[in-house]
């Protein structure tokens, strides 16, 4: 006779957790200005493992609130577990990156958002891991300076005798444009005439 032994395992269902959301205080940041990512879990949890992923090249690491950080250069690691026992879950999180300085176009970018291991404030329920990001775009945009216009030339104007001229547009932080047009009004004496001939440089 043979016996045979059936061991049944149970196993842990997980519940979506579809309420998570992401905001930002601006969603242009500056070159040398921070931006802080508010992650709201839409209820209490009393354990969670969010990564956070940025660019290196624009954004760097600053600081957290909600759990214990682990920058790896690329993205950060928050962990948080109530150590309480229930009694002190999070409803959010939130950390802050700082724009580089040095940036000199304007550059769209994302802070970009997965979890793992949550669960409610007494660990009975836990939630579906978030493997497909939630994504949050903000832009990366220098300060632009002024454009400064000069016209400079040597000796005096004189009546009947060609003049050099150089008109200069400089910016150490200008906008480029393909095209520009720049229109010149030259005042002259009653009944006096000036001819203004351009070469682009």
């Amino acid at each position: 006779t043979l016996l045979f032994s059936t061991i049944l395992i149970g196993k842990v269902h997980a519940t979506p957790l579809d309420s998570i959301t992401l905001d930002v205080d601006k969603t242009t940041v500056n070159p040398g200005d921070s931006v802080t990512l508010t992650i709201n879990f839409g209820k209490d949890l009393g354990a969670y493992t969010f990564d956070i992923a940025y660019d290196n090249n624009l954004l760097e690491y600053v600081s957290c609130d909600g759990g214990t950080p682990n920058d790896n250069g690329t993205k950060v690691r928050v962990t948080f577990y109530d150590s309480t026992g229930g009694t002190a879950p999070r409803s959010n999180m939130s950390i802050r990156f700082k724009a580089k300085e040095g940036i000199i176009t304007s550059n769209p970018t994302d802070l970009s958002v997965t979890a793992e291991g949550m669960a409610n404030a007494d660990a009975s329920e836990q939630y579906d891991d978030i493997g497909v990001p939630i994504v949050k775009n903000i832009v990366v945009e220098p300060r632009y300076e002024d454009y400064n216009i000069d016209l400079t030339y040597s000796g005096n104007i004189i009546e009947n005798v060609e003049k050099e001229m150089t008109l200069t547009i400089s910016s150490s932080m200008g906008k480029n444009y393909e095209h520009a047009r720049i229109v010149a009004e030259a005042t002259t004496p009653d009944g006096g005439q000036v001819t203004l001939k351009g070469t682009d440089e």
